[in-house]
Formats: structure tokens, C-alpha cells, sequence
């Protein structure tokens, strides 16, 4: 929204607190993030003022004309391009660049390292909340188990991060990393030769296997400087750097950490507007799409069609994690057999062809540790089809013939090897899986039941 005296985020009407008025600057008042307020049961655990007005700017800005004309033009080039004439991408390109959109639009609200915000950003299910609903927000194989918060920073600065865990639930996994560089122009993060991807350069990380907690579930992190306590992180010493946490939650009830940071040296607040966040967005756009848009070309390589990769560690032996893609003909389905070793948490879930995950709340696209049937040798045998084949660990491709999916083994001894991870993998009948007596079954009410407590589970994070 644009006035005669300069650019103003929309008016917030906030029914559990005194209505916070945003400046026509765009400023906003500096409060937690990914957090709750003390005192207000009623506020959502994630909540925050910072969080709500972000989330606002966002709905603002992919709906500008100037953002839809980048979308567009970015649209009618990828479906002219060989990824877009897969039948099912085409179908979901449109949800694909709502996403990427909205993720880059976070991206550039969050670039405020003078005066940073820890936000709830990624998740490609939509919420609602707060009186209103924000679509997905989606990267490349986002994990809907995993809850993210991402904050901006300078190298070189001294931050702290403030976090409390909720008194009846912990995440299966906590891990939070700084990685040097801006994600609102991953082709300088993550760049490609010969035609493979270079990771994002990790400068360091903590997880909850060396985070030191007070009996009471509250911590405290430093980074940058020389460190104040057990809990530190180096940062780079200088340009733009990101926070990223990960929340692995294989019971989708559990909440994870309040989070809050604030930056602990002197320095003088940069602009920071709906005007200034806007130009940023117009800038990235499309490097943003072009570079995600084509990940799925590069990611492990290329996964041809019903082939895999191996699994492969994790950057500081946290987990595992391989891909895979799938084209399944009349009357077919994948089966995938796999074995959960040592690991606490595992996760296998269906992406689409431009690896945007679908709805996770109402169909069963996705399923974890928690949620699956194992076999009689503690392997877990997966059925991925378009149609229910009446199989315990059914994998819904959301209609699509064509698709990619992802495989997570996290919390993981340090020790533990990827051999054997995967057990079985191949194109079958759908006429052969029925004769297969020994895959764990489930009835038609059971199912039910089954896609019905998922989106109680999952819709209670916005609570």
C-alpha cells in the first residue's frame, strides 16, 4: 500500500493485545521472534509482533504489481522448458512460483542484520492465524517435520539468542547453523560447475547434542566475538551472513523453542521500509526462481526417472539424507523398503517436480518415524500411489504421476553408516502388491482416521 506521504505496511487489528501501529516508514516495534508473550495463553506459541508484521508485509508484497509481473514473466519461461513439459509440473508450476515467491519476499524482510528478527519462515503448508491465511512458503525439499526459524546478521557483529524450550515437548532435534551469504540470491551461495551443486558454505553449528539447557528449559547463544558461555557460534568476520534453525518434530504436537535475538554491539539502524524491502524483492526475483527452479536438475547430480541416490551425511555427521524420482504408469506403484538403523528420527515425503512439497495437513504425503508401521524385522516398507492401495505406510502422491521424493535419517550416533539404509526399491503392479500378505495394512476407517489427526496435528503449530 503506497500513500502520498511514502510507503506503510497494512494496519494490523489485533484482537489479544493493544493494537501495535505500524510507522509510515514501516518500522516495527522490536519485540521477540518465534516466540510467545508472557502473561497471554491465548497468543499462539510461535507468535509474535515481529512475526505477525512480517507475515503482513509479505501479503502485501506478492500482491504488487511489480512482483506479479517478475512471476508471470518467470512462468512463461519455465513451461517453455524441458522440466516444464513433465505433464505434472505444468500442473504445479503455478503453486511452485506462489511459493518462491513468498519465500524470497521473507528472504528480503528478514535482511535487517542492524536490527535482526528470528522468524518462523519456511513451510510449504499453508497456516492460518492471526485472522488471516499465508500460503505456502516454500524453497526446494522443505521438510514438513522440521519447524525453521532464519534471522540476517553481519559478519562481524556480536548477537545473542535467547530460547526457552516449552515445559511439556522438545523437538526430536534441535540444530541451529550460520551460513555465510545472502539466500535471497542462492546462485552466489550455492554456485554450480560441472553440473554440480556446491553446498552452502556452513560456518558453524550447534545442536542440542552440545547445547548446554538450564533446568528450567531456557539457554542462551552467542555468536561473533570471542563467545560468553558453552553455548557459541562463530560467524564470519565480515558481510552478510543467515541463522537457520531446524525443529525436527516427529510428533507434530510437540512445539518447538521460543526464540528471540538481539544484537549486542552499537551500530546505527539501516532503512529498513516496505519501499526498501520491495526493491530487494524486484532485484532477486528472478535469480531466486531461476536458481530453484533448476535444482531438481542439479541436486545429487540429476536423478534420472525411478532411479535414487545414496544417502548421504549430513555436515556434521547429524543425519543422512538421498533423493529419489518417480514415473509411475497405469497400474503401478513404487515400493520402497527402508531401515531406520540407530537413528531417532526418520522421514521419507513426497515433493513435487519442482521439489515444492504439497499440503501436508490433508493428504498423507509425508510420513515420519512416528507415523509409520513397521515390518517384523523393524524395517518400514512405504507404498508410493496415486490411489490408496490400503497399505499402512502409503505414500499420496497428490495425484501426480510424476514426482520426487526425499529420505531423512537424523539424530544419528556419530557412528551410525548409510549401508543398508535402503532395503528394496522398485516399480511394481499394483495387482503384484496385493498378493505382498506381509506389508502392514490399514482399513478405510482407519485411514481415515490416520488423515484426520494429521491435520489436527500439524494445524497446532499455529496455535
Amino acid at each position: 500500500m503506497m500513500t502520498a506521504t511514502g510507503p506503510q505496511l497494512p494496519q494490523l487489528a489485533f484482537t489479544r493485545r493493544t493494537a501495535m501501529t505500524l510507522m509510515s516508514a514501516g518500522a516495527v516495534a522490536a519485540v521477540t521472534g518465534c516466540s510467545l508473550l508472557e502473561g497471554e495463553p491465548d497468543v499462539p506459541w510461535l507468535w509474535s509482533e515481529e512475526q505477525e508484521a512480517a507475515e503482513r508485509m509479505l501479503l502485501a508484497l506478492e500482491d504488487d504489481s511489480d512482483v506479479k509481473a517478475i512471476r508471470a514473466e518467470m512462468r512463461s519461461k519455465l513451461a517453455s522448458s524441458p522440466r516444464g513439459a513433465i505433464g505434472d509440473a505444468q500442473i504445479t508450476l503455478d503453486e511452485s512460483l506462489s511459493q518462491w515467491t513468498r519465500s524470497l519476499i521473507f528472504c528480503e524482510v528478514l535482511h535487517r542484520p542492524t536490527r535482526p528478527m528470528l522468524l518462523w519462515m519456511t513451510d510449504d503448508t499453508p497456516r492460518e492465524w492471526n485472522g488471516y491465511e499465508l500460503g505456502g512458503v516454500g524453497m526446494s525439499g522443505d521438510n514438513p517435520d522440521a519447524i525453521y526459524c532464519t534471522a540476517g546478521i553481519d559478519g562481524g557483529g556480536r548477537y545473542e539468542i535467547l530460547g526457552k524450550y516449552h515445559e511439556d515437548s522438545r523437538p526430536v532435534q534441535f540444530l541451529m547453523e550460520v551460513n555465510a551469504g545472502d539466500m535471497g540470491q542462492p546462485q552466489n551461495v550455492m554456485p554450480v560447475s560441472d553440473g554440480e551443486h556446491a553446498d552452502i558454505h556452513n560456518t558453524s553449528m550447534l545442536s542440542d547434542r552440545e547445547l548446554v539447557v538450564a533446568e528450567d528449559g531456557t539457554f542462551r547463544i552467542t555468536l561473533g566475538g570471542e563467545g560468553e558461555g558453552p553455548n557459541h557460534l562463530a560467524i564470519p568476520e565480515s558481510g552478510y551472513a543467515m541463522v537457520g534453525v531446524r525443529n525436527i518434530m516427529s510428533n507434530w504436537t510437540d512445539k518447538a523453542p521460543q526464540l528471540t535475538i538481539n544484537r549486542l554491539d552499537e551500530v546505527a539502524e539501516e532503512p529498513w521500509t516496505l519501499e526498501t524491502v520491495k526493491q530487494r524483492v524486484v532485484d532477486d526475483l528472478e535469480g531466486y526462481i531461476g536458481f530453484w527452479s533448476n535444482f531438481p536438475n542439479i541436486w545429487f547430480g540429476g536423478i534420472k526417472p525411478n532411479e535414487r541416490s545414496e544417502p548421504m551425511g549430513r555436515p556434521g555427521a547429524w543425519g543422512f539424507v538421498g533423493g529419489m524420482n518417480f514415473s509411475l504408469g497405469e497400474g503401478e506403484v513404487f515400493l520402497v523398503t527402508t531401515d531406520p538403523g540407530a537413528a531417532k528420527y526418520t522421514g521419507f515425503q513426497i515433493i513435487n517436480p519442482w521439489m515444492i512439497a504439497p499440503d501436508a495437513r490433508n493428504k498423507q504425503v509425508c510420513l515420519n518415524l512416528g507415523q509409520t508401521t513397521k515390518n517384523a524385522d523393524g524395517t518400514i516398507t512405504y507404498v508410493i500411489a496415486k490411489e490408496d492401495p490400503g497399505v499402512a505406510n502409503w505414500l499420496d502422491t497428490d495425484g501426480m504421476s510424476d514426482g520426487i521424493g526425499i529420505f531423512r535419517w537424523q539424530q544419528v550416533p556419530p557412528d551410525m553408516s548409510n549401508e543398508g539404509l535402503i532395503r528394496d526399491f522398485r516399480v511394481i503392479k499394483r495387482n503384484e502388491l496385493d498378493a505382498m500378505t506381509e506389508i502392514p495394512r490399514v482399513t478405510a476407517d482407519q485411514r481415515k482416521e490416520q488423515v484426520e489427526a494429521r491435520f489436527a496435528a500439524y494445524s497446532s503449530r499455529a496455535t
